[in-house]
């Protein structure tokens, strides 16, 4: 009577993935109710990375492992290396393995943001092609905001998830914002920027570098208070609105933060006031009469901004007597000269 034989076994039954979560107790009540969620987590490992199979100390050569099974239309039979070329094997071997081992430990050095240790203002390059063909090379994608957020079930407890906040633009006017959510962080940023570049906003800007006049307005618990601003001026905005701006095209802005910092009601609000903008012509479309700028460079000669399309109105427009304008008592307080330095009383010790 011949020995029993058993084709298959419990580990050729099982796929890799099936014995990896055994090993590594990623299933079961424990892992659906959150038992040991603040224990380290194990990686999984590739056993096979490196590994040739037949390969061994002494240099057998195994038809169909290491070595074709034909070689000039005739199988091949079982051989040895010599000592020499096994040598070269195990270095080869050896240096391999140890370039691998480099590379692991390498540390990739990343775009700096904001600081050096957040997320914000860390560029992530330009959307990924659509389905149709189309490339997004003209846009970038810079991170505002990225945290951690978490949702309490019943079965799996306290879910942990990164939800990432990103801008998209090209500088030319054309930018937008989205939100991504994911398990993995990198996840979340694929999700946000390729959904960013699906909701663009075009943002007027004059000649090409500021906004076309001053905007207040107030989202939620959020007040934003923007200023146009000549040439050279720069940004001097919260880093947000920086970001946002580089990505508009905008150059040369004033803005005001107050109330509420939370950065989602931030960019909407920001986006929702510069979208609103009323143009040069616009303006004068709808009061019927030339639209004029006063500049200090050219003294009090007027330079006529638009024109209307339709016909001109004859009577002028009419001046309030009470300017529907609310006054900022930070502004107030520094056009009369009222507004001092904190440094300005203070003694300093002689040197």
């Amino acid at each position: 009577m011949g020995q029993q034989y058993r084709p298959y076994s419990f580990f050729t039954k099982l796929t890799a993935d099936e014995l990896w979560k055994g090993a590594l107790a990623e299933t079961g009540a424990g892992a659906r109710k959150g038992r040991g969620k603040r224990t380290k987590k194990k990686k999984r490992k590739d056993l096979n990375r490196g590994q040739i199979i037949g390969e061994g100390h002494s240099g057998f050569l195994w038809p169909g492992l290491n070595v074709p099974l034909m070689r000039d239309g005739a199988v091949q039979t079982i051989a040895q290396r010599s000592k020499e070329e096994q040598e070269k094997v195990k270095a080869d071997m050896i240096q391999q393995r140890e370039e691998w081992d480099r590379k692991r430990k390498m540390k990739i050095k990343r775009e700096r943001g904001w600081s050096g240790n957040t997320w914000g203002g860390v560029s992530l390059g330009p959307p990924d092609p659509g389905p149709n063909g189309e490339t997004y090379d003209e846009f970038d994608t810079r991170i505002l905001e990225v945290r951690n957020v978490f949702n309490m079930t019943a079965k799996e407890g306290r879910k942990r998830s990164v939800r990432v906040l990103v801008a998209v633009g090209n500088g030319k006017g054309a930018a937008g914002f989205a939100i991504g959510k994911a398990t993995e962080r990198m996840d979340a940023f694929r999700k946000a920027k390729n959904r960013a570049v699906h909701y663009l906003h075009y943002i007027e800007r004059y000649e090409d570098h500021t906004i076309f006049h001053d905007i207040s307005l107030t989202f939620k618990r959020t007040h934003i208070k923007m200023k146009k601003q000549p040439r050279g001026y720069g940004l001097r905005c919260h880093r947000a609105i920086i970001t946002i701006c580089r990505l508009i095209g905008i150059r040369d802005m004033y803005a005001k933060v107050s109330g509420s910092l939370n950065m989602l009601n931030l960019t909407r609000g920001l986006f929702h006031g510069l979208a609103h903008q009323e143009t040069h012509q616009q303006l004068a479309d709808k009061k019927s009469l030339h639209v004029v700028e006063f500049r200090d460079e050219c003294g009090p000669l007027p330079i006529v901004a638009a024109s209307p399309q339709g016909a001109l109105r004859k009577e002028p427009e009419p001046e309030d007597d009470v300017l529907d304008v609310r006054l900022d008592w930070e502004e107030v307080k520094a056009s009369q000269g009222m507004k001092r330095s904190v440094w300005s009383g203070l003694k300093r010790a002689a040197t």
